[in-house]
């Protein structure tokens, strides 16, 4: 097989602006892993949001067991932390729509109820990951599990702001079906049953990259991929963390 030039980014332009890409498979874990290599170049500007159910047990694999993943870059919330603000938003609406009357002011009205929208959690990390040589990369890990607190038509307008606030969004879903990928400018699809056998593991481009080591529209081995592979080689565990 053909292998990547180690110095080939996958993901063209190397998130230089504002931009979106969703992740889906099979295994939560290694979706989290994938993410972590592929990311790699950028991971002084990466932050992790983990959805985690109360009182979920990781994989012992997992990224965040095997403490991979700098814990000042990484936040661990539940579904409900994550849900909108509408009454707040709306609250912003009311007393500015009296105000606010132009065109232009209109849409700016509208970028700030989207803004006051959002949970605590992405308005603080908006606020404090903000830089000025590159967006910062925002990952949220197992996003499957907000579908239960954004509908659709609520999950749009977000995204919207996300990007206008000048952040990258990566979306990790995994075991789930979704409707939601059309609002996402590139779209991957890892196959595979774990990190233990992340060398079988595949990765598809369906949507969003022309250029580059995953244009060809085919799955790729992540042992294919050199700049990947020689991570997870590295970082993933032979065993879990505790075992003899």
């Amino acid at each position: 097989m053909v292998r990547a030039p180690a110095t080939e980014e996958l993901f063209p332009g190397g998130f230089a602006k504002p931009s979106s890409v969703f992740i889906s498979g099979t295994s939560r874990t290694l979706l989290k892993w994938f993410a972590f290599a592929a990311l790699a170049p950028y991971a002084s500007r990466v932050y992790w949001t983990d959805v985690r159910l109360p009182g979920e047990i990781l994989d012992p694999l997992d990224p965040m067991s095997v403490h991979a993943i700098p814990e000042e870059s990484l936040y661990v919330h539940s579904p409900r932390d994550l849900q909108p603000d509408d009454q707040r938003a709306h609250q912003a609406e009311t007393a500015a729509a009296t105000v606010l009357r132009s065109e232009g002011s209109t849409k700016s009205l509208d970028g700030l109820v989207e803004f006051l929208r959002m949970p605590p959690h992405a308005q603080r990390l908006i606020s404090t990951a903000g830089r000025t040589d590159a967006p910062a990369i925002l990952v949220t890990a197992n996003a499957q599990r907000l579908a239960t607190v954004y509908s659709a038509d609520r999950a749009g307008p977000l995204m919207r702001a996300l990007l206008e606030a000048g952040t990258c969004q990566v979306a990790l879903w995994a075991e789930a079906p979704t409707v939601y990928t059309s609002m996402f400018e590139v779209i991957l699809l890892v196959e595979g049953s774990g990190p233990a056998d992340w060398r079988n593991a595949t990765v598809e481009c369906t949507k969003g990259i022309s250029t580059g080591p995953l244009a060809s529209g085919r799955a790729h081995r992540l042992s294919e991929l050199e700049p990947v592979a020689k991570i997870l080689e590295s970082a993933i565990p032979t065993r879990p963390e505790g075992r003899a």
